[in-house]
């Protein structure tokens, strides 16, 4: 089975599973590096962060249905982006974030993806997606 054809094959088995028709492993990593490129001055509201950081989630899901080879393909498209993110926040020790969208950690995918935040910037109080309360 070549790459193309098993990540079609586990794109429809996720839509079966009832994923959304339009959700796609290409779409979700260019989410994902979207994301990660810009959180540093994220304007969004909470709830595009959560939706942004929930592309994360749907490439776990994916690669844990993937072959060793997919894996690897996988690894290698997310690891600039993961890089930039967690360079870019902070762990949300607070649980801010979960004020705001059910944070679910028996997935299998890293808690630590869905509960960080932005750090402090100039801007923090008018365009972080959740900032401490003062």
């Amino acid at each position: 089975m070549t790459l193309d054809s098993e990540i079609r094959r586990i794109e429809g088995e996720m839509h079966a599973a009832g994923k959304a028709a339009h959700t796609s492993l290409q779409r979700a990593l260019k989410a994902w590096s979207d994301l990660a490129a810009e959180v540093d001055a994220y304007a969004a509201t909470i709830d595009d962060y959560t939706n942004d950081v929930c592309s994360r989630d749907y490439i776990a899901e994916f690669s844990a249905a993937a072959s060793v080879e997919a894996q690897e393909y996988i690894a290698g498209a997310v690891a600039a982006a993961d890089d930039r993110f967690r360079a870019s926040t902070e762990p949300d020790d607070e649980g801010l974030v979960g004020q705001y969208f059910r944070i679910d950690r028996k997935d299998g995918c890293p808690g630590e993806r869905i509960v960080l935040r932005q750090r402090a910037h100039p801007n923090a109080r008018t365009s972080s997606p959740v900032s401490r309360r003062t």
